[in-house]
C-alpha cells in the first residue's frame, strides 16, 4: 500500500509477509528506493511485518533499519502483557502516526 502526499513528497509503504519478515523487507526497500527516486529527495517511510515482527525503515537517501521488534507474546492478553505491549511496542503505532501526520494525511 502506498500513501503519497504530493506537495511534501513524503510516501509511506507498508509491505507483510506471512511467512518472511526477509522477503517482506527486499520488497519494501526496491518499493521504497523506487519511490525515493521518484520523490524528488523527499522522505520514505517503509514498515515490514509478519504480523507477530515488525522493522520500521526510513530512506532519505540511505536507508535507516531498526531492529526486529517481536509484538506478539503468549502474555499479551493478561494486564502485565498490555502494560509491556504499551511500555515496549507502542512505538510503532506512533512511528505510523508520526511518518503520516509529517505528510499531513493524519492532521487531514
Amino acid at each position: 500500500d502506498k500513501i503519497s502526499v504530493t506537495e511534501e513528497k513524503y510516501i509511506f509503504i507498508v509491505e507483510a509477509k506471512r511467512d518472511s519478515l526477509g522477503k517482506a523487507m527486499g520488497q519494501c526497500l526496491l518499493a521504497m528506493k523506487d519511490m525515493g527516486d521518484s520523490n524528488h529527495g523527499g522522505m520514505v517511510y517503509g514498515f515490514v511485518t509478519t504480523g507477530d515482527s515488525w522493522r520500521m525503515l526510513r530512506c532519505d537517501g540511505s536507508f535507516l533499519i531498526t531492529e526486529k521488534i517481536e509484538v506478539v507474546f503468549d502474555t499479551m492478553r493478561r494486564e502485565e502483557g498490555k502494560q509491556r505491549w504499551m511500555r515496549d511496542f507502542s512505538i510503532i503505532v506512533d512511528c505510523e502516526y508520526a511518518a503520516l501526520s509529517d505528510g499531513s494525511v493524519a492532521k487531514q
